[in-house]
């Protein structure tokens, strides 16, 4: 009975890290075709490629929003990218940079895998500073990469 109940305890304990183990694993490999991907379309400004690994709660902007009420904020967000100059071009130079685990700007609430883009973005003091002017985010959810946030820095 002791022994049981020592074994059930040891379960709890471990599984947890181990399932976190295997989606950190599942993450990496994803990362890299994933990441091509999204550059890749980027760069040829594929809106249906992107529709593809975007996250339906895009966060392309701190005052922007569902404006059109759909559930879905990318439309809003090539819309933005479309009329504010630049924007594109700020993405390009955003994900040319590589991405880095993120580890400056978690959510508790968020435990899954993320990557920020450009490294830069990962580094407190930087964002303090405000060293860079743009940063995308992504995150590892149900056994896959979405893109899910490109915004101005820093809140």
């Amino acid at each position: 009975m002791k022994y049981s109940r020592v074994i059930i305890l040891g379960l709890a304990i471990l599984t947890p890290q181990i399932v976190g183990a295997q989606t950190s694993r599942r993450a990496d490999r994803a990362w890299k075709p994933f990441f091509a991907s999204v550059r890749a379309a980027v760069q040829k400004r594929d809106k249906n490629a992107l529709m593809k690994v975007m996250s339906r709660d895009f966060y392309y902007l701190s005052s922007g929003g569902d404006e059109n009420d759909n559930q879905d904020t990318r439309d809003e967000a090539f819309e933005y990218w479309s009329t504010a100059r630049g924007s594109w071009e700020a993405l390009d130079k955003a994900l040319a940079a590589g991405a880095v685990v993120n580890t400056a700007m978690r959510e508790a609430e968020k435990p899954w895998p993320s990557r920020v883009a450009p490294p830069l973005a990962n580094d407190k003091t930087a964002i303090s500073n405000r060293s860079f002017p743009w940063y995308a985010m992504f995150e590892f959810k149900n056994n896959r990469w979405y893109f899910t946030g490109f915004t101005e820095c820093c809140e």
